[in-house]
């Protein structure tokens, strides 16, 4: 069922092109039983390419505020859910629900406004 679940979602957010990447709300933001799962999940499935806390080792920091290919939601979804072909980057799909995925991000977006916060990026 989670495959299903982040297969239908990316189909429908591919299939409306007009849709604006910033349209997209991740409905876990800012929920802090959310974001702990988030760190659970990022700590277990992320942190060994993108570093503690996001902060970025073989793959890039995740808590700068800024992303090569964009940092929407949407997108980082999407690179989640799908990964990204041609680099080291795998999916995630199959293994983690949409719920799970949200979390995560959710998770991202509280760390880097306390890294910001902190000034550990300019």
């Amino acid at each position: 069922m989670r495959p299903l679940v982040c297969l239908v979602l990316l189909a429908f957010l591919r299939l409306s092109p007009s849709l604006a990447e910033d349209d997209i709300k991740n409905p876990h933001e800012g929920d802090p039983a959310a974001i702990a799962k988030g760190y659970d999940l990022f700590a277990a499935r992320c942190a060994f390419c993108h570093g503690g806390h996001g902060m970025g080792a073989k793959g890039p920091a995740l808590t700068a505020g800024h992303y090569k290919r964009g940092g929407s939601n949407l997108t980082l979804f999407s690179t989640i859910a799908t990964g990204r072909p041609g680099t080291q980057m795998g999916a995630f799909g199959g293994m983690l629900s949409a719920d799970e995925i949200w979390d995560i991000i959710a998770y991202i977006r509280d760390e880097t406004r306390k890294q910001q916060e902190a000034g550990d990026h300019e």
